[in-house]
């Protein structure tokens, strides 16, 4: 079975696992992600060209240039293999909703045109937990919650990822690239472990086993319903895994999500704080024999991937107060 809307058979060529290619381009290898992402893949061997706005330093492939900008991308990718697109205005970006919109799927539309165009095999997207539109007051159908959960984005971030995974989908479809697209959760960078760490003690009512700073910067977007979360380690593994995985499939999609919430506040009385009745959770003997188990299903990545996330947020805290206190 396919991931979300469903299967598409790769058609009439050999996968890119198979086939060892190693050229890789990256949009967005500035950004606070793509960071993470270049490191991990220069780590394991690849050759890896920086497609961004912003330079990274002398010492890279780079092309600086905007992913609005088709006939650079083009150019980019003339010697590629794998396309990494990260490229996007996150959710914390104070941006209009048209500017989200135009950046997020316009952008992605000119990437997988310019990877079709220019023979790359295999484009990994970054989308994000954000197109389901799950908050407060917008519940989820079910727990965990997996691929094939429906998405009913509200806001114009959850919304631009929604449609550029169609848009990927859709590129997939046509039969010469394969598309893998992940969808990280709130991805805690180190500057902020402890803003958010205060924020779910405030939020949740919970004590942590440490003493917090009473000042550290403040979150620049809400609190995940959720409290899904990842770490940009473990992230930027999931997208070098994507970039290793042989598909049998020209679409897949999955949650890259530490399988544990950021709350140490129960999974199931979170839920319910929530409004999620009980009927709903689909899967109740996780969430007894893990109590803090996370609301998204990881088994898809864990399976087709051989990825899963490695650290937990007491982990991520642990090694903030430390580097604060030094």
């Amino acid at each position: 079975m396919g991931a979300g809307d469903g299967s598409i058979p790769v058609k009439g060529r050999q996968s890119i696992a198979r086939s060892r290619m190693n050229r890789v381009l990256l949009t967005g290898g500035s950004g606070r992600l793509g960071r993470y992402v270049h490191t991990a893949l220069v780590a394991q061997g690849f050759d890896v060209r920086n497609f961004d706005k912003a330079g990274c330093g002398s010492d890279v492939d780079q092309i600086q240039a905007d992913i609005l900008n088709r006939e650079s991308l083009q150019s980019a990718m003339a010697d590629r293999d794998i396309v990494i697109h990260l490229a996007a205005l996150d959710a914390a970006v104070s941006a209009t909703e048209q500017a989200f919109f135009e950046i997020n799927v316009q952008g992605t539309w000119n990437v997988l045109e310019a990877a079709e165009k220019t023979d790359v095999q295999r484009v990994v997207l970054c989308s994000s937990v954000a197109a389901l539109g799950i908050g407060d007051d917008i519940l989820p159908d079910y727990l965990p919650i997996d691929e094939n959960h429906p998405c009913r984005p509200r806001q114009a971030y959850g919304l631009s990822k929604q449609v550029a995974e169609t848009v990927g989908q859709c590129f997939a479809r046509r039969g010469n690239l394969e598309v893998v697209c992940l969808r990280p959760a709130f991805i805690v960078f180190p500057d902020l472990v402890i803003a958010t760490a205060q924020t779910v003690a405030r939020q949740d009512g919970i004590e942590w086993s440490c003493d917090l700073p009473k000042h550290s910067n403040a979150l620049n977007e809400p609190l995940t319903a959720t409290r899904s979360f990842i770490a940009p380690d473990d992230a930027a593994d999931g997208f070098v895994a994507a970039v290793r995985a042989d598909l049998s499939e020209s679409w897949r999609l999955y949650f890259a999500v530490a399988p544990w919430s950021m709350s140490p506040l129960p999974t199931l009385e979170r839920a319910q704080t929530m409004g999620i009745p009980a009927s709903a959770v689909q899967d109740p003997d996780r969430y007894r024999a893990d109590p803090n188990a996370s609301m998204f299903s990881t088994t898809q990545a864990e399976r087709e991937l051989g990825w899963h996330a490695r650290l937990t947020f007491e982990s991520l805290l642990a090694g903030a107060l430390k580097g604060h206190n030094a």
